[in-house]
Protein backbone atom coordinates (compact mmCIF):
# COMPACT_ATOMS: atom_id res chain seq x y z
CA UNK A 1 0.00 0.00 0.00
CA UNK A 2 1.25 3.48 -0.85
CA UNK A 3 1.75 5.83 2.07
CA UNK A 4 2.24 9.55 2.64
CA UNK A 5 3.92 11.68 5.28
CA UNK A 6 3.28 15.42 4.97
CA UNK A 7 4.88 18.02 7.25
CA UNK A 8 3.14 21.38 7.25
CA UNK A 9 0.17 23.33 8.58
CA UNK A 10 -3.43 22.13 8.93
CA UNK A 11 -5.98 24.33 7.17
CA UNK A 12 -9.75 23.73 7.02
CA UNK A 13 -11.42 23.91 3.63
CA UNK A 14 -13.91 26.65 2.90
CA UNK A 15 -17.32 25.03 2.49
CA UNK A 16 -18.95 25.36 -0.92
CA UNK A 17 -21.54 23.48 -2.94
CA UNK A 18 -18.99 21.03 -4.34
CA UNK A 19 -16.68 20.74 -1.33
CA UNK A 20 -17.63 20.39 2.34
CA UNK A 21 -15.11 20.15 5.13
CA UNK A 22 -17.10 18.00 7.56
CA UNK A 23 -20.18 15.97 6.64
CA UNK A 24 -22.37 13.41 8.38
CA UNK A 25 -24.54 11.15 6.24
CA UNK A 26 -27.34 9.11 7.83
CA UNK A 27 -28.88 6.07 6.14
CA UNK A 28 -32.26 4.41 6.60
CA UNK A 29 -30.48 1.26 7.73
CA UNK A 30 -29.28 3.07 10.84
CA UNK A 31 -25.72 3.42 9.56
CA UNK A 32 -24.00 6.81 9.67
CA UNK A 33 -20.86 8.00 7.88
CA UNK A 34 -18.59 10.88 8.83
CA UNK A 35 -16.18 12.50 6.40
CA UNK A 36 -13.65 15.22 7.16
CA UNK A 37 -11.55 16.89 4.46
CA UNK A 38 -8.84 19.44 5.12
CA UNK A 39 -5.62 20.77 3.62
CA UNK A 40 -2.04 20.20 4.69
CA UNK A 41 -0.01 23.19 3.49
CA UNK A 42 3.63 22.18 2.98
CA UNK A 43 5.46 25.22 1.64
CA UNK A 44 4.33 25.67 -1.97
CA UNK A 45 2.25 22.47 -1.85
CA UNK A 46 -1.33 22.19 -0.65
CA UNK A 47 -2.59 18.63 -0.18
CA UNK A 48 -6.24 17.70 0.27
CA UNK A 49 -6.52 14.81 2.75
CA UNK A 50 -9.44 13.19 4.49
CA UNK A 51 -10.77 10.97 7.27
CA UNK A 52 -13.72 8.79 6.34
CA UNK A 53 -15.36 6.44 8.83
CA UNK A 54 -18.75 5.07 9.82
CA UNK A 55 -20.68 3.34 12.61
CA UNK A 56 -24.17 2.27 13.64
CA UNK A 57 -26.22 4.96 15.35
CA UNK A 58 -27.44 2.28 17.75
CA UNK A 59 -24.23 2.04 19.72
CA UNK A 60 -24.61 -1.53 21.03
CA UNK A 61 -24.57 -2.78 17.41
CA UNK A 62 -21.00 -1.56 16.91
CA UNK A 63 -18.01 -3.87 17.22
CA UNK A 64 -14.38 -2.92 16.56
CA UNK A 65 -12.43 -5.60 14.71
CA UNK A 66 -8.83 -5.55 15.87
CA UNK A 67 -5.52 -7.30 15.36
CA UNK A 68 -3.18 -7.92 18.27
CA UNK A 69 0.50 -7.02 18.20
CA UNK A 70 3.10 -9.60 17.27
CA UNK A 71 4.97 -10.92 20.29
CA UNK A 72 7.96 -13.25 20.65
CA UNK A 73 7.91 -14.09 16.95
CA UNK A 74 4.22 -14.97 17.05
CA UNK A 75 1.96 -13.21 14.56
CA UNK A 76 -0.87 -11.04 15.80
CA UNK A 77 -4.35 -12.52 15.98
CA UNK A 78 -7.77 -11.02 15.17
CA UNK A 79 -9.97 -10.06 18.11
CA UNK A 80 -13.13 -8.06 18.71
CA UNK A 81 -13.68 -5.07 21.00
CA UNK A 82 -17.17 -4.19 22.27
CA UNK A 83 -18.09 -0.56 21.59
CA UNK A 84 -18.24 0.13 25.33
CA UNK A 85 -14.52 -0.78 25.66
CA UNK A 86 -13.22 1.32 22.78
CA UNK A 87 -11.52 3.78 25.20
CA UNK A 88 -9.91 1.05 27.28
CA UNK A 89 -6.16 1.61 27.60
CA UNK A 90 -5.72 -2.15 27.72
CA UNK A 91 -7.50 -2.57 24.37
CA UNK A 92 -5.55 0.31 22.80
CA UNK A 93 -2.28 -1.20 24.01
CA UNK A 94 -3.26 -4.62 22.68
CA UNK A 95 -4.09 -3.29 19.19
CA UNK A 96 -1.38 -3.35 16.49
CA UNK A 97 -0.08 0.18 15.93
CA UNK A 98 -1.28 0.71 12.35
CA UNK A 99 -4.91 0.13 13.43
CA UNK A 100 -4.78 2.86 16.11
CA UNK A 101 -5.65 6.43 15.12
CA UNK A 102 -3.53 9.09 16.83
CA UNK A 103 -3.68 12.87 17.14
CA UNK A 104 -1.00 14.60 19.23
CA UNK A 105 -0.89 18.39 19.71
CA UNK A 106 2.32 18.35 21.77
CA UNK A 107 5.86 17.82 20.52
CA UNK A 108 8.21 15.00 21.48
CA UNK A 109 10.97 17.51 22.25
CA UNK A 110 8.84 19.47 24.72
CA UNK A 111 7.86 16.29 26.56
CA UNK A 112 11.51 15.26 26.74
CA UNK A 113 12.47 18.64 28.22
CA UNK A 114 9.72 18.37 30.84
CA UNK A 115 10.81 14.83 31.71
CA UNK A 116 14.50 15.81 31.94
CA UNK A 117 13.62 18.73 34.22
CA UNK A 118 11.44 16.58 36.45
CA UNK A 119 8.32 18.66 35.80
CA UNK A 120 5.88 15.85 36.55
CA UNK A 121 2.61 17.81 36.50
CA UNK A 122 3.47 19.65 33.30
CA UNK A 123 4.51 16.34 31.67
CA UNK A 124 1.22 14.75 32.69
CA UNK A 125 -0.67 17.66 31.10
CA UNK A 126 1.43 17.35 27.94
CA UNK A 127 0.77 13.62 27.71
CA UNK A 128 -2.99 14.26 27.81
CA UNK A 129 -2.64 16.06 24.49
CA UNK A 130 -1.80 12.75 22.83
CA UNK A 131 -5.11 11.09 21.92
CA UNK A 132 -5.47 7.51 20.68
CA UNK A 133 -8.67 6.22 19.04
CA UNK A 134 -9.93 2.81 18.02
CA UNK A 135 -13.10 4.26 16.48
CA UNK A 136 -12.53 6.15 13.25
CA UNK A 137 -15.59 8.37 13.78
CA UNK A 138 -14.22 9.67 17.08
CA UNK A 139 -10.85 10.35 15.46
CA UNK A 140 -12.69 12.23 12.70
CA UNK A 141 -14.61 14.38 15.20
CA UNK A 142 -11.51 15.16 17.26
CA UNK A 143 -9.39 16.16 14.26
CA UNK A 144 -12.25 18.39 13.08
CA UNK A 145 -11.92 20.32 16.36
CA UNK A 146 -8.13 20.51 16.01
CA UNK A 147 -8.04 21.89 12.47
CA UNK A 148 -10.63 24.55 13.35
CA UNK A 149 -8.83 25.67 16.52
CA UNK A 150 -7.00 28.92 15.77
CA UNK A 151 -4.03 28.03 17.98
CA UNK A 152 -3.56 24.70 16.19
CA UNK A 153 -3.50 26.37 12.77
CA UNK A 154 -0.26 28.05 13.85
CA UNK A 155 1.35 24.73 14.78
CA UNK A 156 3.30 22.50 12.42
CA UNK A 157 2.27 18.84 12.15
CA UNK A 158 3.33 15.60 10.54
CA UNK A 159 0.31 13.97 8.89
CA UNK A 160 0.67 10.28 8.03
CA UNK A 161 -1.68 7.98 6.19
CA UNK A 162 -2.41 5.71 3.26
CA UNK A 163 -3.12 6.49 -0.39
CA UNK A 164 -6.14 4.48 -1.47
CA UNK A 165 -7.41 3.96 -5.01
CA UNK A 166 -10.88 3.18 -6.35
CA UNK A 167 -12.11 2.45 -9.83
CA UNK A 168 -15.38 3.73 -11.30
CA UNK A 169 -16.71 1.29 -13.89
CA UNK A 170 -19.23 3.88 -15.11
CA UNK A 171 -16.62 6.60 -15.64
CA UNK A 172 -13.80 4.16 -16.49
CA UNK A 173 -11.55 6.17 -14.22
CA UNK A 174 -9.38 5.65 -11.16
CA UNK A 175 -9.56 7.95 -8.14
CA UNK A 176 -7.03 8.43 -5.35
CA UNK A 177 -7.71 9.48 -1.77
CA UNK A 178 -5.22 10.47 0.93
CA UNK A 179 -6.63 8.90 4.11
CA UNK A 180 -5.19 10.18 7.39
CA UNK A 181 -4.40 7.78 10.24
CA UNK A 182 -1.98 9.72 12.46
CA UNK A 183 -1.24 13.38 13.21
CA UNK A 184 1.75 14.49 15.30
CA UNK A 185 2.81 17.99 16.21
CA UNK A 186 6.46 18.68 15.33
CA UNK A 187 8.91 21.44 16.23
CA UNK A 188 8.48 24.70 14.33
CA UNK A 189 11.92 24.35 12.72
CA UNK A 190 11.08 20.95 11.19
CA UNK A 191 11.39 21.30 7.40
CA UNK A 192 8.16 21.01 5.41
CA UNK A 193 7.88 17.81 3.42
CA UNK A 194 5.47 16.15 0.96
CA UNK A 195 6.82 12.61 0.93
CA UNK A 196 4.98 9.63 -0.50
CA UNK A 197 6.07 6.01 -0.71
CA UNK A 198 5.09 4.27 -3.95
CA UNK A 199 5.06 0.55 -4.72
CA UNK A 200 5.69 0.66 -8.46
CA UNK A 201 5.32 -2.05 -11.12
CA UNK A 202 6.56 -1.49 -14.67
CA UNK A 203 7.12 -3.12 -18.03
CA UNK A 204 9.81 -2.62 -20.68
CA UNK A 205 9.85 0.84 -22.24
CA UNK A 206 8.34 2.42 -19.11
CA UNK A 207 10.67 5.43 -19.02
CA UNK A 208 10.66 8.29 -21.51
CA UNK A 209 13.67 10.57 -21.13
CA UNK A 210 14.18 11.34 -24.82
CA UNK A 211 13.99 15.13 -24.42
CA UNK A 212 15.25 15.42 -20.83
CA UNK A 213 18.22 17.58 -21.81
CA UNK A 214 15.83 20.19 -23.28
CA UNK A 215 12.87 20.01 -20.86
CA UNK A 216 14.49 18.83 -17.62
CA UNK A 217 11.70 16.29 -17.17
CA UNK A 218 11.38 12.55 -17.75
CA UNK A 219 8.34 10.34 -17.11
CA UNK A 220 8.09 6.69 -16.12
CA UNK A 221 4.73 4.98 -16.56
CA UNK A 222 3.61 1.91 -14.67
CA UNK A 223 1.15 0.58 -12.11
CA UNK A 224 0.55 0.59 -8.37
CA UNK A 225 -1.50 -2.02 -6.47
CA UNK A 226 -4.71 -1.39 -4.55
CA UNK A 227 -7.31 -3.48 -2.75
CA UNK A 228 -10.90 -3.28 -3.99
CA UNK A 229 -13.38 -3.99 -1.19
CA UNK A 230 -16.26 -4.76 -3.58
CA UNK A 231 -14.42 -7.59 -5.34
CA UNK A 232 -12.19 -8.37 -2.33
CA UNK A 233 -9.15 -8.60 -4.59
CA UNK A 234 -5.99 -6.70 -5.40
CA UNK A 235 -5.86 -4.77 -8.68
CA UNK A 236 -3.47 -2.31 -10.33
CA UNK A 237 -3.95 1.37 -11.01
CA UNK A 238 -2.05 3.07 -13.87
CA UNK A 239 0.31 5.74 -12.55
CA UNK A 240 2.94 8.08 -14.02
CA UNK A 241 5.91 9.39 -12.05
CA UNK A 242 8.04 12.40 -12.97
CA UNK A 243 11.82 12.73 -12.73
CA UNK A 244 13.29 16.22 -12.37
CA UNK A 245 16.89 16.36 -11.20
CA UNK A 246 18.16 19.33 -13.22
CA UNK A 247 20.20 19.29 -16.39
CA UNK A 248 23.62 19.83 -14.83
CA UNK A 249 26.18 17.04 -14.63
CA UNK A 250 24.77 15.61 -11.40
CA UNK A 251 21.19 15.64 -12.73
CA UNK A 252 22.11 13.94 -15.99
CA UNK A 253 24.03 11.31 -14.02
CA UNK A 254 20.91 10.50 -11.98
CA UNK A 255 18.79 10.21 -15.11
CA UNK A 256 21.28 7.74 -16.58
CA UNK A 257 21.02 5.74 -13.36
CA UNK A 258 17.22 5.53 -13.54
CA UNK A 259 17.37 4.68 -17.25
CA UNK A 260 19.49 1.69 -16.27
CA UNK A 261 17.09 0.65 -13.49
CA UNK A 262 13.95 0.86 -15.64
CA UNK A 263 15.54 -0.95 -18.58
CA UNK A 264 16.80 -3.96 -16.62
CA UNK A 265 14.75 -7.02 -17.59
CA UNK A 266 15.58 -10.71 -17.44
CA UNK A 267 13.04 -13.44 -18.19
CA UNK A 268 10.23 -11.38 -16.71
CA UNK A 269 7.55 -9.13 -18.12
CA UNK A 270 6.82 -6.98 -15.04
CA UNK A 271 9.27 -5.76 -12.43
CA UNK A 272 8.69 -4.07 -9.08
CA UNK A 273 10.48 -1.30 -7.18
CA UNK A 274 9.75 0.79 -4.09
CA UNK A 275 10.27 4.53 -4.56
CA UNK A 276 10.38 7.52 -2.23
CA UNK A 277 8.72 10.44 -4.01
CA UNK A 278 7.51 13.99 -3.47
CA UNK A 279 3.85 14.84 -4.03
CA UNK A 280 3.72 18.15 -5.91
CA UNK A 281 0.38 19.97 -5.59
CA UNK A 282 0.70 23.67 -6.35
CA UNK A 283 2.62 26.42 -8.11
CA UNK A 284 6.35 25.96 -7.64
CA UNK A 285 8.96 28.70 -7.45
CA UNK A 286 11.18 28.85 -10.55
CA UNK A 287 14.18 30.98 -11.41
CA UNK A 288 13.44 34.16 -13.35
CA UNK A 289 14.75 34.13 -16.93
CA UNK A 290 15.33 36.98 -19.40
CA UNK A 291 11.98 36.36 -21.12
CA UNK A 292 10.16 36.78 -17.81
CA UNK A 293 11.31 40.41 -17.47
CA UNK A 294 9.28 43.29 -18.90
CA UNK A 295 10.19 44.78 -22.29
CA UNK A 296 11.74 47.94 -20.84
CA UNK A 297 14.08 45.96 -18.60
CA UNK A 298 15.04 43.64 -21.46
CA UNK A 299 15.85 46.68 -23.63
CA UNK A 300 18.02 48.22 -20.89
CA UNK A 301 19.92 44.94 -20.66
CA UNK A 302 20.45 44.84 -24.44
CA UNK A 303 21.75 48.46 -24.35
CA UNK A 304 24.21 47.59 -21.61
CA UNK A 305 22.53 49.91 -19.07
CA UNK A 306 22.15 47.06 -16.57
CA UNK A 307 23.00 43.40 -16.38
CA UNK A 308 20.73 40.37 -16.49
CA UNK A 309 22.00 39.31 -13.07
CA UNK A 310 21.10 42.69 -11.48
CA UNK A 311 17.68 42.74 -13.13
CA UNK A 312 16.89 39.20 -11.91
CA UNK A 313 18.08 40.06 -8.39
CA UNK A 314 15.90 43.20 -8.34
CA UNK A 315 12.90 41.15 -9.50
CA UNK A 316 13.35 38.79 -6.55
CA UNK A 317 15.36 36.03 -8.20
CA UNK A 318 12.43 33.67 -8.54
CA UNK A 319 8.70 33.61 -9.21
CA UNK A 320 5.79 31.20 -9.08
CA UNK A 321 5.34 29.17 -12.24
CA UNK A 322 2.38 27.14 -13.44
CA UNK A 323 0.46 24.96 -11.00
CA UNK A 324 1.77 21.42 -11.06
CA UNK A 325 0.22 18.16 -9.88
CA UNK A 326 2.62 15.26 -10.10
CA UNK A 327 4.38 12.58 -8.08
CA UNK A 328 8.09 13.21 -8.43
CA UNK A 329 10.70 10.51 -7.78
CA UNK A 330 13.22 11.53 -5.13
CA UNK A 331 15.18 8.34 -4.45
CA UNK A 332 14.99 4.56 -4.22
CA UNK A 333 12.68 3.43 -1.43
CA UNK A 334 13.15 1.06 1.47
CA UNK A 335 13.79 -2.49 0.29
CA UNK A 336 14.85 -1.37 -3.18
CA UNK A 337 18.29 0.15 -2.67
CA UNK A 338 19.66 -2.53 -5.03
CA UNK A 339 17.10 -1.61 -7.69
CA UNK A 340 14.05 -3.43 -9.04
CA UNK A 341 13.09 -7.06 -8.52
CA UNK A 342 11.43 -9.65 -10.70
CA UNK A 343 7.74 -10.63 -10.39
CA UNK A 344 5.53 -13.36 -11.81
CA UNK A 345 2.97 -10.87 -13.14
CA UNK A 346 2.20 -10.10 -16.77
CA UNK A 347 1.13 -6.92 -18.52
CA UNK A 348 -2.31 -8.50 -18.82
CA UNK A 349 -2.49 -8.71 -15.01
CA UNK A 350 -1.67 -5.02 -14.74
CA UNK A 351 -4.40 -3.97 -17.18
CA UNK A 352 -7.28 -5.93 -15.64
CA UNK A 353 -10.00 -3.75 -14.07
CA UNK A 354 -12.38 -4.46 -11.19
CA UNK A 355 -15.60 -5.76 -12.72
CA UNK A 356 -17.78 -4.39 -9.95
CA UNK A 357 -17.98 -0.68 -9.09
CA UNK A 358 -17.02 0.08 -5.50
CA UNK A 359 -18.55 3.53 -5.18
CA UNK A 360 -21.66 5.20 -6.48
CA UNK A 361 -21.70 7.96 -9.07
CA UNK A 362 -22.74 10.41 -6.37
CA UNK A 363 -19.69 9.48 -4.29
CA UNK A 364 -17.38 10.19 -7.21
CA UNK A 365 -18.91 13.49 -8.26
CA UNK A 366 -17.09 15.44 -5.57
CA UNK A 367 -13.80 13.54 -5.83
CA UNK A 368 -12.70 14.91 -9.19
CA UNK A 369 -12.25 18.53 -8.09
CA UNK A 370 -9.72 21.27 -8.48
CA UNK A 371 -8.25 21.52 -5.00
CA UNK A 372 -6.48 24.74 -5.94
CA UNK A 373 -9.66 26.77 -6.57
CA UNK A 374 -9.23 29.74 -4.23
CA UNK A 375 -13.00 29.99 -3.76
CA UNK A 376 -13.03 26.60 -2.09
CA UNK A 377 -10.01 26.92 0.23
Amino acid sequence: MNTFSFVGYLKPVKDSEKLKGFTVTNYDSGWMNERLRFNVVCGDNRHLVEINSGRWKQEDKNVIYGLSKSENGKKGEPFQIPWSQRHSEEMIEKMVGWKVFTCDTETFQHRKELEDNGETEALEAANKKRKHFLAGTEFCEHVNKVINAEKCQKMKFRVNGNITYTYSEKNDRYYSTYEVTKIYRVDDDTPVSSEVGVEFYFAEGAMDSSDYAETGKAVVSGYTPFYDSATKKNWYCPIALALRFGTDEAGMKKIKGYEKIFSKFEDDEIRKINLTCQQIDGAQRVSIQLEDLDEETQENISLGLTTLEDAIAEAGGSMYGDKIQEIRIEKLGRGSTKGSETTVYSLEDMNKKPFKEETSVEDNEDVDIDIFDDDDL
